[in-house]
């Protein structure tokens, strides 16, 4: 359970009155899109506490060591621990409007804001779900172009295609395995000629965002759930990263 009924402190009240709906978010990404405006969203949530709570000078054995192929689902193998806490840092930091689980406020393991540079607003981390098939639509249609950042971005724009009605025109892609393909996905988005990047890159990708955002363009994170997004069904959790 992320929700619990409990006596706030100080600090978390201030997060909740500081933190904007979904339907803001959605509000603030038509506005950028309609004004030709670059932004970039970061979100974090509970893999970036255990990525940021893993010990230095050690490689990442994965979470409580259930999976032994995590490092490359996650699309960190062969990168320190200590660079991967370098770049979430920096796609938090950097980013124009970030967005930590707001779970952290009931959940002491899922706490994030303290982490980075303290912000005057927050985005509510679950707007990826929260959103209706019909509002990612009318995202897609109003923007000038769609680029797909996903190791699948081949099927998830069969999927847009096929699930949204829109014509494959619309969109492009870069199939983006792990962090070796930062730069080379990076460029990839700004030679597009898409205005709307929806991405998903692992914990040390997301510092592709702020910096695809400089050239002009909306970049979304939107993480594992680009899947359910591709199908209508954005509750839907589903990819490596």
């Amino acid at each position: 359970m992320f929700i619990s009924v409990k006596q706030l402190t100080e600090e978390e009240n201030d997060i909740c009155f500081k933190t904007l709906s979904s339907k803001a978010v959605f509000a603030l990404v038509g506005n950028a899109i309609k004004k030709k405006k670059g932004i970039s969203i970061v979100r974090m949530g509970d893999g970036e506490v255990g990525l940021l709570d893993a010990p230095d000078g050690k490689p990442f054995t994965g979470f409580n060591n259930l999976d032994p192929n995590w490092n490359t689902r996650l699309g960190i193998e062969g990168l320190g621990i200590e660079k991967v806490k370098a770049n979430i840092l920096e796609a938090g930091n950097a980013c124009t409007y970030f967005a930590p689980s707001v779970s952290g406020i009931s959940l002491g393991e899922f706490k994030l804001h303290h982490r980075f540079n303290k912000r005057e607003v927050y985005l509510d981390n679950f707007f990826v779900a929260d959103w209706t098939k019909e509002m990612i639509r009318m995202l897609l249609v109003a923007s000038e172009g769609v680029q797909v950042i996903h190791k699948d971005c081949e099927t998830l724009i069969e999927n847009f295609v096929r699930r949204y009605d829109l014509p494959k025109t619309l969109f492009s892609g870069f199939k983006k395995k792990s962090w070796r393909d930062n730069e080379a996905a990076i460029k990839a988005a700004i030679d597009s000629g898409k205005q709307l990047v929806l991405f998903s890159a692992g914990p040390a990708g997301k510092i592709i965002g702020p910096k695809i955002a400089l050239a002009g363009k909306v970049v979304l994170d939107v993480g594992n759930t680009l899947p359910g997004w591709s199908i209508g069904d954005p509750r839907m959790v589903g990819g490596i990263n």
